[in-house]
């Protein structure tokens, strides 16, 4: 969806303006190709946060269990010191995927802004030598920005979603351990326990 409408502005643009259309057309692919370059490493940064926030879960949980243990041993100090620094691992690797987040954020936005300025830089010398008119001039300029938009934000919702597949990630691996209920398999004799019969 986001690539057909960018290839409706640039159909747009080729009737105002074939120079400015290819120009699209050849820096158009250089954002999916920056966020597919980027996207390779939020992956890993973001399954490494959340084998933090398991680990630190898992641990925090034991500690509760056995609170009343680890007090008559003396040990409930030394506790709080191992899950605060389980939680400062946890803060890292979250700051990791931000850094990750921005940088991507950075590139994409920094190649689509190249990219109109190339074509508004094009549609200036043209202006100023009096080979285009004004009104073509201002319609291109218009819909620059719109053909690398929705590719952008595509690439920008990937970056978003990389959590949300580790989360659902986890929640499959979860599931798997239990079975699914299969509800009507077994019949309840429910007359032999009230009646006792």
């Amino acid at each position: 969806f986001p690539v057909t409408i960018a290839l409706l502005v640039i159909a747009m643009i080729f009737f105002c303006d074939p120079l400015s259309a290819a120009i699209a057309i050849l820096t158009l692919p250089l954002i999916p190709i920056f966020g597919a370059l980027i996207g390779m490493y939020p992956n890993d940064a973001v399954a490494r946060k959340w084998a933090s926030l398991s680990t630190l879960s898992s641990y925090f949980e034991d500690s509760l269990k056995g609170i009343y243990t680890l007090t008559i041993f003396g040990r409930i100090s030394q506790q709080g010191v191992r899950i605060r620094e389980m939680g400062a691992r946890y803060t890292r690797e979250t700051m990791k995927v931000l850094r990750i987040s921005f940088i991507s954020a950075l590139v994409l936005e920094l190649s689509a802004t190249i990219s109109v300025a190339l074509i508004a830089v094009s549609v200036g010398l043209r202006l100023v030598n009096g080979s285009m008119e004004f009104l073509p001039a201002l319609i291109v300029l218009i819909l620059a920005p719109e053909v690398y938009f929705p590719v952008r934000n595509a690439a920008s919702l990937f970056h978003a979603s990389s959590d949300g597949v580790e989360a659902l990630q986890k929640i499959s691996d979860k599931k798997s351990l239990y079975p699914r209920a299969q509800w009507g398999a077994k019949k309840l004799k429910t007359a032999h326990i009230v009646t006792g019969k």
